[in-house]
């Protein structure tokens, strides 16, 4: 069997320009049930961690203040809803669900990744910042943070379900 030098650098061409092209993969469906992990951060504390919500709504990263499990999301009119749960920002803010507040818009989920939608908010990611009575579990800020010394930046995926 006889291979010219031509026919191998065109395979080889062939073969390099189909695995440098990108995966596309179709925006995430609207009210599409998915999960939320965490990535991009040097706490272990923060990443590759699920969201949880807690009992008082509060978001968490950690199984804290009584969350069932790992949350379950989806959006709409780019809201984000947990269960039947709008959420919002606290003053402070706290992303949370249960609030007395205006629930929050400018949620999306249309950049694609390799694992999933990057989730954000106007254009931003979250924070982590611990809880004050265990240095161990971080609950998730947007904005401006009082008292944020501590926080660590979080890029947010969305993995549907």
């Amino acid at each position: 069997m006889k291979f010219s030098l031509s026919s191998v650098f065109l395979t080889l061409l062939g073969a390099s320009y189909t695995l440098a092209t990108p995966i596309t993969k179709q925006a995430m469906s609207p009210e599409q049930n998915f999960g939320i992990l965490t990535l991009h951060s040097g706490n272990i504390n923060v990443h590759q961690r699920e969201f949880y919500v807690g009992q008082s709504g509060h978001v968490f990263l950690s199984q804290y203040d009584n969350a069932d499990g790992a949350a379950k999301f989806h959006m709409k009119n780019n809201q984000l809803y947990h269960n039947n749960d709008l959420a919002s920002i606290e003053q402070g803010g706290a992303l949370v669900f249960k609030s007395s507040g205006p629930a929050v818009t400018g949620f999306d989920a249309n950049a694609p990744t390799n694992i999933g939608y990057q989730l954000q908010l106007n254009g931003s990611t979250p924070v982590a910042c611990p809880v004050p009575s265990d240095q161990q579990i971080f609950q998730v800020y947007y904005g401006q943070v009082q008292n944020g010394t501590s926080c660590v930046g979080i890029d947010t995926i969305a993995i549907a379900y």
